[in-house]
C-alpha cells in the first residue's frame, strides 16, 4: 500500500470539540481492513488487512498510513490493543488467501502476531496451525493477566497463549466445529469468562476457562440467532455490541444480515435480551466495532469485495447512533 492515503473529509463536522465525525470515509488501495481497534496512545484506529497482511493507522480525519509491513501471505484479521503491556495482538491466517492466490509450498498458516504498540515492530509470532490442513485463526481477546484467547473458525478448539508464548487448549467442543466459518467474534468478561459467537449459526457461548472440563461451555439463550456475527465488543455497562454481515454468502454461508445489535444480560450471560438493533446497516459489509471516546465506530472495509473477486479502495467507519461518548475498551 502507499505510504499514506490522502485524508478524507468527514461527512459532517463535529458539533463540539470533544465529538468525532459521524462518518469517516477514506480510500486506500489493497488494505481491506477486516478488524480494527482504538489506540488511545495515538488517538486513532489500528486496522488489519484481509489482503496484504499488514497493519495501518486510520486517523479521525481519514488519513491512512502503514504502521507495520506485511508479515507474509496471510490475512491479518482480529486485532486488540493492550496498552498495559505495550502491545498490539493480531490474529492471522492464510485461509482466505490460499483460496484466492497462489501460495506456493506454504503450508496452511494460522496464528497470532504480537507487535510493540509504541513502534509497530513485530515482536513475536505464535503458530497455531499445528500442521493441520485446515486452520483459521480469526479473532482474539485477552484477559487481565495478559493471556490471549483465539477462535479458529474451522476448528472445534479454543486456544490460549500465555505471556511466554506457550499455547494450550482451553476447550475442544463439537459445538464449535465448522466447515467454513464457525466460531468467530470473542470478548473477555471481567467476571472471568469469555463470550463467543458462531458466524454460521449465530449461536452464542459462555466459556469459563477455569471451570471443570465438562462445564466450561454453556450456550447463551438468545432472543434469536445472530447469524453472520463477525466482531464483538463488551461495553463498560456490560452490554455487548454485535456486528453481523452478509459477507458469508460469497463463500457458501447464507443468512447473515448487515447490521449492528446491542445485547444485554441480567443473569451473568446465561441468557441475553436485545436492547437495540439497526438492520440493515447503512454501509454494506460491516465486520466489527471499536469503542472510542467519540462513540462506537463500525468498520466496513470491503472485505466482501475481496471474497467475491472484486476490488475497492473504500473504507468507511460509521459511528453507531446514540454513542457520542464511550469509554475506551479493547477487550
Amino acid at each position: 500500500m502507499p505510504a499514506a492515503a490522502a485524508p478524507a473529509q468527514p461527512s459532517r463536522a463535529a458539533a463540539a470539540q470533544h465529538l468525532g465525525p459521524d462518518v469517516i470515509e477514506t480510500h486506500a488501495a489493497d488494505v481491506y481492513p477486516e478488524g480494527f481497534a482504538w489506540d488511545p496512545t495515538r488517538r486513532a484506529f489500528i486496522a488489519t488487512s484481509a489482503l496484504s497482511g499488514d497493519l495501518s493507522v486510520i486517523e479521525l480525519d481519514g488519513t491512512v498510513t502503514e504502521l507495520a509491513p506485511s508479515i507474509g501471505m496471510v490475512s491479518t484479521l482480529g486485532v486488540r490493543v493492550d496498552t498495559a503491556r505495550n502491545r498490539i495482538i493480531v490474529a492471522y491466517s492464510d485461509f482466505w488467501i490460499r483460496q484466492r492466490l497462489e501460495v506456493g509450498d506454504q503450508p496452511p498458516t494460522s496464528g497470532v502476531a504480537i507487535f510493540a504498540l509504541d513502534t509497530g515492530e513485530l515482536q513475536r509470532r505464535v503458530d497455531l496451525s499445528g500442521g493441520r490442513e485446515r486452520t483459521f485463526a480469526n479473532d482474539l481477546t485477552f484477559d487481565d493477566k495478559g493471556n490471549i484467547y483465539v477462535t479458529d473458525s474451522v476448528s472445534d478448539t479454543l486456544q490460549r497463549i500465555d505471556r511466554r508464548g506457550r499455547v494450550s487448549t482451553v476447550v475442544s467442543d463439537p459445538r464449535f466445529a465448522a466447515d467454513i466459518v464457525g466460531l468467530n467474534g470473542i470478548v473477555w468478561h471481567p467476571d472471568g469468562y469469555l463470550l463467543a459467537l458462531r458466524y454460521d449459526t449465530g449461536t452464542m457461548y459462555r466459556i469459563k476457562p477455569d471451570a471443570p472440563s465438562g462445564r466450561r461451555v454453556t450456550e447463551v439463550r438468545l432472543p434469536r440467532p445472530m447469524v453472520g456475527t463477525d466482531g464483538l465488543q463488551l461495553r463498560p455497562d456490560g452490554s455487548v455490541v454485535v456486528v453481523t454481515n452478509s459477507i458469508g454468502e460469497a463463500v457458501g454461508v447464507p443468512g447473515g444480515v448487515d447490521g449492528v445489535s446491542v445485547l444485554s444480560s441480567r443473569d451473568g450471560w446465561r441468557s441475553a435480551t436485545l436492547r437495540s438493533q439497526i438492520q440493515p446497516w447503512p454501509v454494506g459489509g460491516p465486520t466489527t466495532v471499536a469503542l472510542t471516546p467519540y462513540g462506537d465506530y463500525v468498520l466496513s472495509g470491503q472485505v466482501g469485495e475481496v471474497l467475491a473477486g472484486r476490488t475497492s479502495d473504500l473504507i468507511v467507519l460509521r459511528r453507531l447512533p446514540g454513542t457520542t461518548s464511550s469509554k475506551e475498551s479493547n477487550r
